[in-house]
């Protein structure tokens, strides 16, 4: 089995096949996120949709050129009905056709200018619409991969809260069989290994999800082997506030807003053409016969003038419908700036204060190990009682906990504040 398992990789790396692609190897966060910015299907979908109009704004600019077209055509009448040796008798006229024909729109209400423009908001709206897809990618992944981090340090940090809980239950046990202790002392110690135990194997279960989660951002399939390396670094306490007001402009929602209304305004411009003249040009080259061999030249060229007197109301309706559309798009962007710069200051004050946390927990979690390590060694020594060592014993375990939940608090914060700028970690 062994000899099997060897030359089949030898034969996969003869390939250039990877043995077992990605197993067991840890990614770090510039890992995923190169991964996810060739895998993630709601990235790729976002590029989509910026191409195709980037596309319908190329094709928009086609209606400022000449409309050639070739046409031909041959054909055979007459009125007998029969369908028999129709197309041998001399009785029924053939006719052959040749035409080329050009026209060019001179003016059109503007509404050729206005469907520009219209491509233009769309465009810009495809690539707002990406910078968001971006930022919130960059938001997911960087609270699941820092939340797959967070459940692997909390397993470890677990197990080794369950060793420091099995140890103390023997000391405790030592001392209840010593006579120096009592059975309730006993009781409490077991039960505070027994939680520790189940605090392990439900860690466990919460890593199996949060790889999940993970796997799904890069596009895998599946999850169980999925790993992941680094620390919680932490930033700074930043020494100004930013300008909120101008970091609003550089949103994502602001420039979806705005494109709205340049859509909306260019539609109005639409349909208020309506009711204005259309004039275009037009010209063509021609042959007629009886066949192909037998033709005549011919050709035309003209202007044609269209002004709309009467459409039942249509018109008129449309325009007010494409106005009050423009009013409720301006309304809309005011809205949405100052629900933005409401978000931003929202988003920074929770992030400065979830990163000075992190300072005040490691303060804290400094002062309960001490406080611990005195404890445990007056309790040997019988000058203190279990309750109060046990109470030390428990704060300390909770604040283990708590300077790791304050690491994964800053970062979760972090991807918070970016994501509300739109920015984040995809390029």
């Amino acid at each position: 089995m062994k000899n099997a398992a060897l030359l089949l990789s030898l034969s996969l790396l003869a390939y250039g096949l990877p043995a077992s692609p990605r197993a067991g190897q840890a990614l770090s966060f510039s890992d995923c996120v190169k991964e996810a910015s060739t895998h993630n299907l709601d990235l790729l979908s976002a590029e989509q949709s910026l191409k195709a109009a980037d596309n319908a704004k190329l094709a928009s600019l086609g209606q400022f050129l000449p409309q050639i077209n070739l046409n031909g055509s041959l054909n055979r009448s007459g009125s007998d009905t029969g369908i028999g040796g129709a197309l041998n008798d001399p009785n029924y006229s053939s006719g052959a056709h040749l035409s080329l024909s050009a026209s060019e729109n001179l003016f059109s209400g503007f509404k050729d200018i206005s469907s520009v423009d219209s491509a233009n908001a769309q465009l810009d709206l495809a690539r707002a619409q990406l910078t968001q897809a971006k930022a919130q990618l960059s938001h997911d992944l960087k609270s699941s991969f820092y939340n797959l981090l967070y459940s692997q340090k909390q397993i470890d940090l677990l197990q080794a809260i369950a060793d420091r809980n099995k140890a103390n239950q023997d000391l405790v046990e030592m001392n209840y069989k010593g006579g120096t202790d009592n059975k309730g002392s006993l009781l409490q110690a077991q039960a505070a290994y027994q939680e520790s135990v189940f605090e392990v194997d439900q860690a466990k279960r919460g890593l199996r999800l949060a790889q999940r989660q993970l796997a799904q951002l890069l596009g895998r399939a599946l999850s169980d082997s999925l790993e992941v390396s680094g620390s919680f670094d932490v930033p700074a306490l930043a020494k100004e506030t930013p300008d909120f007001q101008k970091l609003v402009l550089q949103t994502p929602a602001h420039l979806q807003s705005l494109a709205q209304l340049h859509l909306s305004e260019s539609q109005y411009v639409s349909s208020r053409g309506n009711f204005l003249p259309t004039l275009s040009a037009n010209a063509a080259l021609s042959r007629d016969g009886s066949s192909f061999d037998d033709m005549s030249p011919s050709w035309n060229a003209g202007l044609s003038l269209n002004f709309p007197l009467f459409t039942g109301g249509r018109d008129f309706f449309n325009l007010k419908s494409a106005e009050e559309s423009k009013y409720g798009a301006e309304d809309n962007l005011r809205n949405t700036d100052l629900k933005t710069a409401s978000s931003l200051e929202s988003a920074f004050t929770s992030f400065q204060n979830a990163v000075e946390n992190t300072q005040v927990q490691e303060g804290f979690l400094t002062a309960a190990q001490t406080r611990e390590e005195i404890a445990k060694a007056e309790y040997l020594n019988g000058l203190l009682t279990f309750q109060n060592w046990d109470d030390l014993e428990t704060n300390l375990t909770s604040q283990q906990k708590s300077e790791l939940s304050s690491y994964l608090s800053a970062k979760t914060a972090e991807a918070n504040w970016e994501l509300t700028q739109g920015k984040g970690v995809i390029p």
